[in-house]
């Protein structure tokens, strides 16, 4: 008697039925997690699954694509599976000690490019809560004369953030420096800088219960939330800004959507004389506090 032919499993096949599977556990975009997983899997770009869609899968790609279906099911971030995530058109390589870079944050980096480009020569940048890099990495390579500092709390982290810099060719650019912000800045904080960004964490340590478990139970704690507030880290920032800006140049921060008028309230009593303005966000929505530096 002949043995039973093995199952046949086409890409046609697969990513509806990947599809079905993880929108049963709650997955917000099932079927584009799943067409990224089987790409990165196979190594082919997404519209190649349709040019290939009749293609079987081998026994050892569909065992290999197993523990990557379960691991999005346990709703672990796809930018974690994957290790990159694109932002600003760069990509970024991520993993559980940093932060996954968020379309929202292309907003400073925008900014921050308008406010370099009101200045002649090479700049000086300061990325505080540097994270992956993101931030540091798309204002160095859209600004090619410019010269930053990416500082940040966790070695792993200012690891990843050294990768990318280095993969993306601007490490002779950029440095990295591990500092707990809430302690006294060292020398190398002194500036003055010609631009701040900052995406500090800023969630109340009552909101991350409700965040979703792609964020509350897999990215870095402390990147998230300062403390019961969130508005922790402004508090030690804010106060340390004058003297390390020059005069006229901008530090521009990420915040909560419900935080706009606490942090201006700080920032008028911080820092007299600043200039403030809040950026809202593409939803509408109070995304970006920037201040700019009184003229000598």
């Amino acid at each position: 008697m002949n043995a039973p032919a093995p199952e046949r499993w086409t890409m046609a096949r697969l990513v509806p039925w990947a599809t079905e599977y993880l929108a049963g556990k709650g997955v917000d975009s099932p079927r584009l997690d799943a067409e990224l997983l089987i790409s990165h899997l196979l190594g082919l770009k997404r519209i190649e699954l349709y040019t290939q869609w009749d293609r079987p899968l081998t026994p050892e790609e569909l065992q290999s694509f197993k523990p990557l279906l379960q691991r999005r099911a346990a709703r672990e971030p796809l930018a974690y599976i994957l290790g990159i995530k694109e932002f600003y058109s760069l990509p970024i390589h991520v993993g559980p000690h940093t932060l996954i870079p968020r379309p929202e944050s292309e907003q400073l980096v925008e900014l921050g490019l308008q406010a370099l480009a009101e200045k002649s020569g090479p700049a000086r940048i300061l990325d505080l809560g540097t994270g992956s890099g993101c931030l540091l990495a798309a204002l160095l390579k859209n600004s090619e004369t410019a010269q930053g500092l990416g500082v940040d709390l966790g070695e792993d982290t200012l690891q990843m953030a050294g990768q990318n810099l280095q993969t993306l060719g601007l490490d002779d650019r950029g440095r990295l420096l591990c500092w707990d912000l809430s302690l006294e800045w060292p020398e190398e904080l002194a500036g003055p800088f010609d631009l701040i960004v900052a995406n500090l964490p800023y969630i109340s340590e009552g909101d991350l219960a409700e965040l979703p478990p792609e964020i509350r139970d897999h990215e870095p704690r402390p990147a998230l939330s300062p403390g019961p507030t969130g508005l922790e880290s402004f508090e030690w920032v804010l106060p340390r800004l004058p003297g390390r800006l020059a005069p006229g140049a901008w530090a521009l921060f990420e915040m909560g959507c419900d935080q706009g008028q606490r942090l201006r309230e700080l920032a008028e009593a911080g820092l007299p004389g600043w200039f403030r303005q809040i950026h809202r966000d593409l939803q509408g929505l109070d995304r970006i506090l920037a201040l700019q530096a009184p003229e000598l």
